[in-house]
């Protein structure tokens, strides 16, 4: 992924590179954990929903 912010003066890149499959894999596992001890009613979540749960705390 490469994110870019581009002005008449200068470009501030961000970029992410995976170097192999695991960090997938862990966050694959996270998300499932968190699936298991979903707050509230059963319903469709996205990722969203598990990343504002931790960026709440």
């Amino acid at each position: 992924h490469i994110i870019r912010w581009d002005s008449p003066a200068d470009t501030i890149t961000l970029e992410h590179r995976a170097k192999n499959r695991s960090g997938f894999a862990m966050g694959a596992v996270y998300a499932a954990e968190w699936l298991a001890g979903a707050p509230g009613a059963p319903r469709r979540y996205s990722m969203t929903d598990v990343l504002e749960s931790i960026f709440k705390k």
